[in-house]
């Protein structure tokens, strides 16, 4: 009996680090994830994510890793492999992530709309997601319109 709750214990904590997703907040799926599942389809990353952060780059898989050294400025070991997200905080990558290639197990992962090179501020930073199959989530970035901010209703948001 003794050993059984012993053994309980241990499974749950267990289950409770073997879970991927950080605390929300300190990684971007999850944070990104756990707005969705609370079912709001917007997020504002300048709001949401807890580290300080200027500016967030969006490379895919195709951008060589000169031309990310030559748009972020900041020499860093790259993967030659993947989409990366690179958030920056004056002249520090404050976080970064990169997001391989699979082919039998999908990873969780997020992308952009469009799936090209961005560089987007801090007040820019305001995404609407969509949620494909189990783990991807594709944000395409809300334009601000004059006299609307990001609390105006979905009709009047613009999707970049």
């Amino acid at each position: 009996m003794k050993y059984n709750f012993f053994y309980s214990k241990v499974f749950i904590l267990l289950l409770l680090t073997m879970s991927s997703c950080k605390p929300y907040g300190s990684d971007v799926y999850c944070t990104v994830k756990h707005t969705y599942d609370n079912g709001i389809d917007t997020i504002n990353f300048g709001e949401a994510l807890e580290f300080d952060w200027d500016t967030m780059y969006w490379f895919p898989s195709n951008i060589s890793l000169e031309e990310i050294n030559s748009i972020v400025n900041i020499n860093s070991v790259w993967q030659d492999v993947g989409d990366r997200i690179v958030f920056v905080k004056g002249d520090k990558i404050v976080y970064y992530k990169e997001y391989f290639p699979y082919h039998e197990t999908p990873l969780e992962r997020i992308c952009f709309n469009p799936n090209s090179v961005q560089t987007i501020h801090k007040d820019d930073a305001v995404f609407f997601i969509q949620k494909f199959g189990e783990k991807l989530f594709i944000l395409s970035q809300i334009q601000k319109t004059m006299g609307c901010n990001t609390s105006c209703a979905n009709g009047k948001m613009l999707i970049r």
